[in-house]
């Protein structure tokens, strides 16, 4: 008698573990690699804040113009360099080309617009590869170059499931990782230039998401935004 309630026991709990719908560290990781997976980080394109007269607005994104830096003017010559510095960070990382260019600046005021030094930049091969124009799958999604591919390391706790506007979920803390880091992506001179690289190549990072229970199981809360 002691065996068959023993083994009652442990189908009950081969059937829980098997359940999607469980309330589980295992469901709950695959819930949140199904979505940061296709979802990776992206580092957002720079602002060029220059754009030729002749470029309509929805003309697209490339090329991108940078005023050169050529003012005499110790102050203005400054602010170009800062302007400069994260497209030469990514030209020198292989993402960028940058060549020499002049172009008329969209004005104002009507009537001809004097000629601006520039250099205007383009995706290279690498830098196709990686980019995409929307980023990655958020509300406020923007041109960005993304790197990495985002795994769940561990689900430290959660919630007990409860029901939020006829809907049950549960709030996860979990930590992850990025493997498979691109050379440009792991460069001291990028992470410099962009810290979010810095923190993205830590050995662990901390993560929160809310898990929404559906028929087939549980999801990502951002999944059901698509």
């Amino acid at each position: 008698m002691r065996s068959v309630v023993v083994l009652a026991g442990v189908a009950a709990l081969v059937a829980g573990c098997s359940d999607p719908k469980a309330a589980s560290k295992k469901n709950f990781e695959t819930a949140i690699n199904d979505w940061i997976n296709v979802n990776p980080p992206c580092l957002s394109l720079p602002y060029s804040g220059v754009r030729a007269a002749d470029r309509a607005a929805d003309a697209g994104v490339f090329p991108l113009y940078i005023e050169a830096a050529v003012s005499e003017h110790p102050v203005r010559l400054e602010n170009q360099k800062k302007a400069a510095a994260p497209f030469e960070a990514l030209a020198a990382a292989g993402l960028l080309k940058g060549e020499p260019a002049e172009i008329t600046q969209s004005g104002f005021f009507a009537g001809p617009q004097p000629k601006l030094a520039v250099v205007a930049y383009s995706l290279t091969p690498e830098g196709e590869k990686v980019f995409s124009a929307k980023g990655s799958s958020r509300m406020l999604a923007s041109p960005s170059f993304c790197y990495g591919e985002p795994q769940v390391k561990e689900i430290v706790r959660f919630t007990e499931p409860g029901d939020m506007m006829g809907m049950t979920l549960s709030q996860v803390e979990y930590t992850w990782q990025l493997k498979n880091m691109p050379e440009w992506a792991k460069s001291k001179a990028m992470q410099d230039t962009f810290p979010q690289l810095a923190r993205d190549n830590a050995e662990i990072l901390e993560g929160k998401a809310a898990v929404v229970l559906m028929n087939e199981g549980w999801i990502h809360e951002k999944a059901m935004r698509r």
